[in-house]
């Protein structure tokens, strides 16, 4: 399940919502889960970053679906590894920054969107390459799962939050943490040399797979002071749906949120959930 919802910081000042959020799930024997999360950076130079958080969402779950159609039954695990970390974010900021410049072609920019700066806005003729001021416009960070029933894989560009929830309760990282609570600044898609700036872990699902994973955009992480807070959601939202069922926590999601950012860092949230099946009600 998902939920995304407008900050209230954003609400006042009359921005859009920046997150975008999509899931995609297969059942069977050779079924799998996509799950992807961005944060378009919201700021002047990115004035189209909600934009570039829709296309992001959009390509992940594209290419991640090819890639668990592919590698997703009986592929050694070395192999899945090799393949996400030396080829599959190449292809996907390659077919990120492509959507990117059919949606600059769909709806060129105008003097006005650059009446702020100082510089004109960039040139983006057709078979030239584009600035990267074209790509800045369109800013967002990236966070991507995909589980099968041999591995999970976790990624991510940028700030924002992926939570694994062990069966007991217990909340870790699959990633390291490249980024501070509140902070300002973060590596993003648009980014230069943004490949380098990719985190990926595969894991065989033979390890003890989570009860829940999470992802989240930053504005989540940022109404707490410390990890421990933030990861009493996790433990929190595992126990709900095992007591009350997942139908509970899709009802209330929505006001849990709001009042996160409301009660805390007043950014845009979302939220993306999925529970093993064997533990919820």
């Amino acid at each position: 399940m998902s939920a995304t919802v407008r900050g209230t910081w954003h609400e006042k000042t009359g921005q859009k919502n920046q997150d975008a959020v999509r899931l995609k799930i297969r059942h069977g024997q050779t079924g799998f889960l996509v799950m992807a999360v961005s944060d378009g950076h919201g700021s002047a130079r990115s004035f189209r970053s909600d934009r570039g958080a829709a296309l992001a969402v959009e390509c992940a779950l594209r290419l991640g679906e090819k890639f668990a159609v592919r590698f997703g039954h009986d592929a050694p695990i070395s192999l899945v590894r090799g393949q996400m970390r030396r080829k599959w974010w190449h292809y996907l900021l390659a077919d990120w920054r492509k959507a990117v410049r059919a949606d600059i072609l769909a709806h060129p920019f105008s003097p006005l969107d650059f009446a702020a700066f100082p510089e004109p806005p960039p040139d983006t003729t057709p078979g030239r390459e584009w600035p990267f001021g074209a790509y800045l416009a369109y800013g967002a960070t990236l966070l991507f799962v995909m589980a099968t029933r041999h591995y999970t894989i976790y990624a991510q560009i940028g700030d924002g939050d992926i939570l694994a929830v062990s069966t007991d309760g217990t909340v870790s990282r699959p990633l390291a943490r490249h980024h501070e609570f509140f902070a300002n600044q973060s590596a993003s898609l648009c980014t230069h040399g943004a490949i380098r700036e990719f985190q990926v872990s595969v894991v065989p699902a033979r390890r003890d797979p989570p009860a829940a994973i999470l992802l989240s955009s930053d504005g989540y992480a940022n109404c707490f002071g410390s990890d421990d807070g933030f990861f009493k959601v996790g433990s929190d939202l595992l126990a709900y749906a095992r007591e009350q069922g997942p139908g509970f926590i899709s009802s209330q999601i929505d006001g849990w949120l709001r009042e996160s950012s409301r009660e805390g860092s007043g950014d845009d949230i979302t939220l993306a959930l999925a529970f093993r099946k064997s533990e919820l009600r």
